[in-house]
Protein backbone atom coordinates (compact mmCIF):
# COMPACT_ATOMS: atom_id res chain seq x y z
CA UNK A 1 0.00 0.00 0.00
CA UNK A 2 1.55 3.63 -0.65
CA UNK A 3 1.91 5.55 1.82
CA UNK A 4 -0.86 8.67 2.28
CA UNK A 5 0.23 12.22 0.81
CA UNK A 6 -0.02 14.76 4.14
CA UNK A 7 -3.07 15.68 5.24
CA UNK A 8 -3.96 19.41 3.92
CA UNK A 9 -4.81 22.22 6.91
CA UNK A 10 -8.52 21.52 6.36
CA UNK A 11 -8.30 17.44 6.67
CA UNK A 12 -6.24 18.74 9.80
CA UNK A 13 -8.59 21.04 11.00
CA UNK A 14 -11.54 18.65 10.17
CA UNK A 15 -9.71 15.45 12.31
CA UNK A 16 -9.32 17.39 15.63
CA UNK A 17 -13.14 18.00 15.15
CA UNK A 18 -14.15 15.09 14.79
CA UNK A 19 -11.96 13.57 17.79
CA UNK A 20 -13.49 16.45 19.64
CA UNK A 21 -16.58 15.47 18.75
CA UNK A 22 -16.33 12.09 19.69
CA UNK A 23 -19.30 11.38 17.32
CA UNK A 24 -16.83 8.30 15.77
CA UNK A 25 -14.49 5.84 17.81
CA UNK A 26 -10.83 7.24 17.71
CA UNK A 27 -9.95 4.52 15.69
CA UNK A 28 -12.56 5.01 13.23
CA UNK A 29 -11.49 8.53 12.86
CA UNK A 30 -7.73 7.71 12.59
CA UNK A 31 -8.89 5.31 9.97
CA UNK A 32 -10.89 7.49 7.65
CA UNK A 33 -7.65 9.82 7.51
CA UNK A 34 -5.22 7.13 7.24
CA UNK A 35 -3.13 8.71 9.61
CA UNK A 36 -1.82 6.64 13.10
CA UNK A 37 -3.03 7.16 16.70
CA UNK A 38 0.40 8.98 17.46
CA UNK A 39 -0.39 11.77 14.68
CA UNK A 40 -4.08 12.43 15.13
CA UNK A 41 -3.09 13.11 19.18
CA UNK A 42 -0.75 15.59 17.80
CA UNK A 43 -2.94 17.45 15.35
CA UNK A 44 -5.62 16.76 18.45
CA UNK A 45 -3.22 18.77 20.45
CA UNK A 46 -2.23 20.99 18.30
CA UNK A 47 -5.32 22.39 17.71
CA UNK A 48 -6.57 22.56 21.02
CA UNK A 49 -3.07 24.23 22.46
CA UNK A 50 -4.27 26.66 19.50
CA UNK A 51 -7.24 27.30 20.95
CA UNK A 52 -6.29 27.63 24.57
CA UNK A 53 -3.67 30.48 23.40
CA UNK A 54 -6.67 32.31 21.28
CA UNK A 55 -8.65 32.10 24.49
CA UNK A 56 -5.93 33.59 26.50
CA UNK A 57 -5.87 36.70 24.63
CA UNK A 58 -3.27 39.02 23.14
CA UNK A 59 -0.88 38.71 26.27
CA UNK A 60 -1.04 35.13 25.82
CA UNK A 61 0.10 35.44 22.21
CA UNK A 62 3.02 37.96 23.19
CA UNK A 63 4.21 35.74 25.71
CA UNK A 64 4.78 32.92 23.80
CA UNK A 65 6.08 34.61 20.58
CA UNK A 66 7.64 38.09 21.89
CA UNK A 67 9.53 40.04 19.85
CA UNK A 68 12.46 42.18 21.29
CA UNK A 69 13.89 44.90 18.89
CA UNK A 70 17.64 44.46 20.42
CA UNK A 71 17.65 41.36 19.43
CA UNK A 72 16.94 41.07 15.72
CA UNK A 73 19.62 41.71 13.51
CA UNK A 74 20.86 44.79 11.57
CA UNK A 75 20.93 43.75 8.06
CA UNK A 76 20.50 45.95 4.55
CA UNK A 77 16.88 46.63 5.13
CA UNK A 78 17.80 47.86 8.90
CA UNK A 79 20.40 50.04 7.97
CA UNK A 80 19.16 51.91 4.47
CA UNK A 81 15.52 52.60 6.89
CA UNK A 82 13.26 50.12 4.68
CA UNK A 83 10.90 48.40 6.77
CA UNK A 84 12.21 44.49 7.75
CA UNK A 85 9.18 41.93 6.88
Amino acid sequence: MRKREKLTPEERFALALDLIKREHSFAEVCSHYHVSHTTAYKIRNAFLEGGRRALAGARAREAVDPVVEEERPLGDEARSGRAIG
